[in-house]
């Protein structure tokens, strides 16, 4: 298993990426690194080896994309509005401290060249021996290639399509090369009426021969991914989950191995095929054979990579993706490379990483990162015994009347990211930043929230970035920001975080130095889709006896709310009244009992896509009794059916109890587990 990065060095616990146990030792024999993309979360894969044998996922952000397309130089993609060639450049990380974050990478691709076809629904994209580019324009129903003063040039159109107008008619779809030239299509329909396709998923689809205009194959359901290998047509029946070969004589589909997922992307290497599967767009297969192929089989569609012998028609590798990522466009296979990165079009590697003839290589131009506003602060002087191997190069500034606008401009420079703390939360008080820079180029930067009322602050970003970690870049940081808020009257000073290899490994050994006291675990952070706790049995198996009832939150009366401060019976860290501002009354639950408030379910939306359950209490009479967890499972079932698609779960450390019911019932079910840990300092 391999947590997946959101980009070249973020940990994304949305995503989880598993394999076949020998999955790795085929690349490693094959000698070959895979590429997907998917549309649905706007990223490309690039998935290899690293040094030591285990499984390397690497992904950047790209607007939409689909089309694959590999050669041995290059890789070519289709995305929203353009066709991009992205050029690879073989790299030895040794000795260079400026590749630190791509140590172990033999290949890194750059994009090259973008050309604006604008939104015309591309999607398979292949290149010609001529270098010549052509695509599949779904939305015109038309084959197409760049020109050099139009978005594109129409090369070909089924006989059926009476004109070029952008309706997706037939949704044309898939392309194969014979010979140097586009030679076979796949389409859903013969439809000449707008997105008239649709009503023909299920036989509608057809394989046609671009040189003659005929139609070879009928009766399909939704063919994609048309490939022509050695000497065969291949393709994919992705309405029934089939992948196959077309028998060109006799007209007819002949189905090699059947795939659990809405199969499509498909790529060969030696005597295997790989074939890209999707899950059912909003988890419907309604009108398709593949809903009733899977039922026969007693399975459910999975989003993932198949390797299949050809020779045997099984299945002998796959790869298989769970959270965020659920449908998959396209694959291409990257032969003679072990662990492949690429550069993403945001950033600043983009601006610096550059290439020209005879240059060996990629040359590095110096980071390009905004410089910081605010006073420098003289002749700062290093933490006494701490001298800083940098401290003659790295310049250390305040950042004062920093707002949420003016924050998020440093949002780059922040960890956690600032952007997404304002999305959920609202400023309480002042900020306060330091900024690191190195000629005028940022390499560092933390933020602390001022709470002048109480004369305390909370530390709430703090990033150095790679090239200058392990530097004391970090501990010079948090020292004058510290500093600072003492000059602000801060007396009381805070830090929450995330467990993480990096906060161990980076933030803890700065707090020791700088005397903070020894963390402290305060909750326990699970994460995870309603389509995987959907499947946990207990969620349906709980019922409540006579004169207990389940409520709505927003329902609770002013005098319930008295009584149950009043009582205060509860931890104050299961208080159903903290965070008010973001309780989701989707599905904060009351429990009454004989008309009394006896226990409670409070959730909070954290994000847009989330919601956090943060508070789940019983009075202590009902503990033993069971009584908390129909609350908390009717506030799963209510999510579950909502569009909201992720869920956390935040429990107290001290809570002993929860936290072995989420280890026995949650956990099997979970994408992501760590912990929150909090720190103190009195200056």
């Amino acid at each position: 298993m391999v947590e997946l990065p959101n980009s070249a060095s973020e940990p994304s616990p949305a995503l989880k990426i598993t394999c076949s146990r020998h999955f790795q030792d085929w690349l490693h024999s094959q000698q070959v690194s895979l590429a997907f993309t998917t549309y649905q979360s706007n990223r490309l894969f690039l998935i290899g080896l690293k040094p030591d044998g285990q499984l390397s996922a690497f992904n950047r952000s790209f607007d939409r994309p689909m089309g694959l397309f590999a050669t041995d130089a290059s890789l070519y993609m289709s995305t929203r509005l353009h066709l991009w060639q992205i050029d690879g450049v073989s790299i030895n990380t040794a000795g260079h401290e400026s590749f630190k974050s791509y140590e172990g990478y033999d290949k890194i691709y750059l994009p090259r060249t973008g050309n604006i076809t604008g939104d015309v629904n591309t999607h398979d994209v292949i290149v010609l021996p001529s270098e010549e580019i052509v695509f599949v324009n779904t939305l015109f129903s038309c084959l197409a290639t760049i020109h050099p003063q139009h978005n594109f040039n129409p090369i070909w159109k089924p006989p059926f399509i009476s004109k070029l107008v952008p309706e997706d008619r037939c949704h044309l779809n898939g392309v194969a090369v014979v010979e140097g030239q586009p030679r076979y299509v796949t389409a859903v329909s013969d439809s000449d009426v707008a997105s008239n396709w649709r009503q023909k998923r299920d036989k509608g689809g057809l394989v046609m021969d671009v040189q003659t205009d005929e139609v070879l194959i009928a009766g399909l359901s939704m063919p994609h991914s048309p490939r022509v290998y050695n000497g065969k047509l291949w393709l994919l029946n992705s309405g029934t989950g089939e992948f196959g070969s077309a028998d060109l004589q006799t007209g007819k589909f002949e189905p090699i191995a059947f795939c659990p997922g809405f199969v499509r992307g498909l790529a060969f290497h030696g005597n295997f095929a790989i074939v890209g599967m999707s899950k059912p767009r909003d988890g419907r297969l309604a009108g398709l054979q593949l809903e009733q192929n899977l039922a026969a089989r007693g399975t459910v569609a999975y989003c993932g990579l198949m390797v299949i012998d050809l020779n045997a028609g099984s299945i002998v590798h796959w790869l298989q993706l769970d959270g965020e990522v659920c449908e998959l466009y396209d694959v291409a296979v990257l032969p003679g490379v072990r662990q492949a990165a690429i550069i993403g079009l945001e950033g600043d590697e983009i601006e610096r990483l550059v290439t020209f003839p005879n240059a060996q290589g990629i040359v590095i131009t110096k980071p390009a990162v905004a410089s910081a506003k605010g006073e420098q602060i003289n002749a700062p002087s290093p933490m006494p015994n701490s001298p800083s191997p940098t401290s003659s190069q790295v310049k250390y500034q305040m950042v004062h009347n920093l707002d949420v606008a003016s924050s998020c401009e440093y949002d780059a420079l922040t960890f956690p990211s600032i952007k997404k703390r304002w999305q959920t939360r609202q400023l309480r008080g002042d900020l306060l930043g330091v900024s690191a820079s190195v000629d005028g180029q940022l390499v560092g930067f933390a933020i602390a929230e001022i709470l002048p009322e109480v004369k305390a602050a909370e530390i709430i970003s703090f990033l150095v970035v790679p090239e200058f970690r392990q530097q004391k870049v970090g501990t010079q940081l948090l020292y004058f920001l510290e500093k600072g808020l003492a000059e602000n009257g801060c007396r009381h000073l805070e830090i929450s975080y995330q467990q993480t290899q990096i906060t161990q490994l980076a933030l803890e050994p700065i707090l020791r130095r700088l005397k903070w006291q020894a963390p402290e675990s305060k909750f326990l952070l699970c994460k995870t889709t309603t389509e995987k706790i959907a499947q946990a049995p207990w969620l349906y198996k709980t019922k409540l006896p006579a004169g207990f009832e389940i409520f709505p939150w927003q329902e609770l009366t002013q005098a319930e709310a008295k009584q149950i401060l009043e009582r205060k019976d509860y931890p104050e860290a299961l208080s159903p009244f903290g965070d008010a501002g973001r309780i989701e009354f989707l599905n904060s639950l009351g429990l009454r009992y004989q008309g009394e408030v006896i226990g409670w379910m409070i959730t909070h939306r954290v994000a847009p896509d989330t919601i956090r359950y943060s508070s789940l209490f019983v009075s202590e009479r009902f503990q033993k009794l069971g009584r908390a967890l129909p609350a908390l499972t009717e506030a799963i079932k209510r999510q579950i059916n909502s569009a909201v698609p992720y869920c956390t779960f935040s429990i107290a450390w001290e809570n002993e109890a929860m936290r072995k019911f989420c280890s026995r019932r949650i956990e099997p079910y979970l994408t992501f587990r760590s912990e929150s840990r909090h720190s103190l300092k009195q200056v």
